[in-house]
């Protein structure tokens, strides 16, 4: 979908136009973010019962979000996120298209094996080298 943001000088409102409908800045937040809401609840397998536990939102408020009913509240972005282990900007669209790609697969790789206190010797080993080698690149382009 194609998004493009024109605003109204007289009235400085933002107004979304895409295939031909024109829709608000806050309908087009509450497409966005429900779009997103289902896309990451099939990828990790979950009904809506399943993200309600898991986040402590309710079913309905989760049934509103994802019909487009509803603006979640920031808390409810922040619950929602952290059940997905995703960041709050992916949820709600703010974050750019490569950034996604990385961080699906990232969040796929950790909705697949859980905690990494749960995995054995060798792959957390993997994971610290990884981890310091992220430090020494940067620590290497600060030093430029």
């Amino acid at each position: 979908m194609i998004w493009l943001r024109k605003t109204d000088v007289n009235s400085c409102n933002a107004i979304l136009f895409t295939k031909g409908n024109i829709m608000s800045e806050r309908t087009a937040g509450k497409v966005i973010i429900s779009n997103n809401i289902k896309r990451l609840r099939d990828d990790a397998g979950w009904s809506q019962a399943d993200l309600a536990k898991k986040s402590g939102v309710s079913p309905a408020a989760i049934s509103l979000i994802e019909k487009g009913e509803r603006l979640p509240s920031l808390m409810v972005t922040r619950k929602l996120a952290s059940a997905f282990k995703v960041s709050e900007a992916e949820l709600t669209g703010a974050e750019n298209q490569s950034t996604n790609q990385i961080n699906k697969e990232a969040q796929a790789f950790f909705r697949d094996y859980g905690d990494i206190a749960e995995l054995d010797d060798a792959d957390k080993e993997i994971i610290l080298d990884l981890v310091n080698r992220f430090k020494e690149r940067k620590d290497d382009k600060s030093r430029k």
